[in-house]
Order: C-alpha cells, then sequence, then structure tokens
C-alpha cells in the first residue's frame, strides 16, 4: 500500500466489487469519510530484495532496471523528457517521466459494477499515476543531486503539476518520494511519483477548513504564522531561509516528521518561478541530509502538500 498523509490509502489487494479486477477503483468509507484507492494491479509489481548495511554499493547502471538509460523499453509509456541537447528527438536524456506501469489511477477507468451494499459504495478510479525518473544514474540519491540536477527534478515536478492541472476532471495533485524498501520503494532508481486525482482527500478538507477558520478570525494565513513562530522560537528548526524554513512540527504524525514550508505566500507549484524553485529544493536537501546525518542514511517518504485545484492561484492556506 502507500498511504499519502492518511487521506489516501491505496491497498494492493483483490477488488471485490469491480468489474475487471486488474483494474483500480474508489472506494468510500462510510465510518470516516474518506476514500481508498483500491488497487490488485500494484500486487504484482516487482519486489526490492533483501539488503543489509553490508551489502554491496549500487551500481551506475543495472541493466535490469527499467529507469536506466537504454531500457526505456522496459517502462511504461513516456510523457516528459528533458534531453541532454537542444534537440527534442536526442535520445539521451536528463529527467524523463512515464506512466505508471501499475496505475493506483487510470485516466479511462473501468466501470465499478453496483455491490448492493447500503454503506458499500465505490466509483472509477479517474486520475493520473506517474513516475517522475529524475537522474539517469541508478546510484545517486536525491541528497547527492547536484543544484543543476536538483533544479532539472524540481521544474519536472512543476512540468508535470501543471500537465495534470490541465485536466478539468482533476482536482488535487499529490507529488511524493518513496526513498527505500521500508518506505514501499520497490525501484531503488532515484524517482519521485505523481497521483492527479479527481477528488479533494478528506485530510486536504480538513486543512482548508481550519486554514478559513484563521483567517476568519483576523489572522494570516494558518501556515505563515505557524512558520513565522517556528523561525522566532527556534527551538524546533532545522533551517531558515529568506524564502523557506525548515522544522520539526510542534505535534508530528510520525517519528522523525519535517516540514519544509514557505515563509511567504507563494503562487500555486505550477505558477512558481525558477529561482523560487531551485530555492525549495535546497531547502528539501537540507533537510534530507539532516535526516540522512541523524538517522544513518534511512529509508523515507516525502510528500508536497499543495491545496487543491479550484482556481486559487495560492498555494498557502
Amino acid at each position: 500500500m502507500f498511504d499519502i498523509r492518511n487521506s489516501i490509502t491505496c491497498k494492493n489487494t483483490e477488488p471485490a466489487i469491480s468489474t475487471n479486477p486488474s483494474y483500480p477503483e474508489i472506494r468510500f468509507n462510510a465510518l470516516t469519510g474518506d476514500r481508498v484507492i483500491v488497487a490488485a494491479n500494484r500486487a504484482v509489481r516487482p519486489n526490492l530484495p533483501d539488503y543489509s548495511d553490508e551489502a554491496e554499493e549500487l551500481p551506475h547502471y543495472d541493466p535490469s532496471c527499467p529507469f536506466c538509460p537504454g531500457n526505456e523499453k522496459l517502462a511504461a509509456t513516456e510523457v516528459y523528457r528533458v534531453p541532454w541537447s537542444q534537440d527534442a528527438l536526442d535520445p539521451d536524456w536528463q529527467v524523463r517521466a512515464v506512466q505508471n506501469k501499475y496505475p493506483a489511477l487510470v485516466e479511462v477507468p473501468e466501470p465499478v459494477a453496483d455491490d448492493a451494499g447500503r454503506y458499500r459504495y465505490a466509483e472509477p478510479a479517474l486520475g493520473k499515476h506517474e513516475v517522475i525518473i529524475e537522474h539517469t544514474r541508478h546510484d545517486k540519491p536525491f541528497i547527492e543531486f547536484d543544484d543543476d540536477e536538483l533544479s532539472r527534478a524540481m521544474q519536472a515536478y512543476r512540468d508535470r503539476f501543471a500537465a495534470a492541472a490541465q485536466d478539468p476532471r482533476i482536482r488535487h495533485v499529490v507529488i511524493f518520494r518513496n526513498q527505500g524498501k521500508l518506505a514501499n520503494a520497490t525501484i531503488l532508481h532515484p524517482h519521485s511519483q505523481l497521483a492527479a486525482l479527481s477528488f479533494v482527500p478528506s485530510h486536504v478538507k480538513r486543512v482548508l477548513e481550519r486554514a478559513l477558520e484563521h483567517r476568519g478570525a483576523g489572522g494570516h494565513a494558518l501556515l505563515f504564522d505557524i512558520v513565522h513562530e517556528e523561525v522566532e522560537k527556534g527551538d524546533r528548526l532545522i533551517d531558515a531561509t529568506k524564502r523557506f524554513a525548515s522544522f520539526v512540527p510542534y505535534a508530528p504524525s510520525h517519528d522523525f516528521e519535517i516540514w519544509v514550508a514557505p515563509r511567504f505566500v507563494p503562487q500555486r507549484l505550477d505558477k512558481v518561478d525558477d529561482e523560487t524553485l531551485l530555492d525549495f529544493g535546497l531547502a528539501l536537501r537540507r533537510a534530507l541530509t539532516a535526516l540522512d546525518s541523524a538517522l544513518n542514511g534511512p529509508d523515507y517518504n516525502y510528500v508536497l502538500h499543495t491545496p487543491p485545484l479550484l482556481g486559487t492561484e495560492s498555494a498557502l492556506p
């Protein structure tokens, strides 16, 4: 399974009510109000082999890896590419994105059968599920990206977010990274994923409701006020620059949780300029480097939290 901030859960189990069990579906939890993506097709994803601290270092290139250069045919359909040269047809690339070979969301979903249960409701898993391959090297972790590589990765996030946002059926876009086997990664080659949803997750709705209440009480943007206080107090602060601050939240949801948050009211991700994108990437790299140093190279997940696609240009609740 993958879990995006406890608001979208994808289970690799056999759907009981799909007309085609190879297709994912979205089920409604009547008790919590959450939507859950059930995707039996993801159960056949490749598994990482067992490894230990004594395992050999990863190679620069793995002939069996679908994300390594030269193995492009092993991956699903390409949807984005940054070539090495000015020639758009250059077969050599720096960053590319492909459709997820085992998607939790599909652009042409399979119809869902009526389960005839009073508290059972499902809908087709409409959306987009992509893999963003941020580097050609199989053994290059995110914290070792140089500034140019970091900038290209962040621009790819923006470009794929923008492409997903053009679809009028999409209501929310999430970009996330699973690093390592314990974080549910199935391929070690550096990559992130994009999930474009046809609904707004309940967690996001709750955040927006609290933000609106805060503003209605005469405050600024709620996240802006939280970040300002964390920087001012400094007891949980990891790093602060002109644009971004990294800190351990006062009430974390997970062990070793870190927030990398803006110190200003930014535009939505698809509108952010290159300089701000790089500053964010640098802040994210510093935060992950601190985590890596403190925990000796842990497996981890990170998620880019953005507001729903409701027409607003602001990205700060």
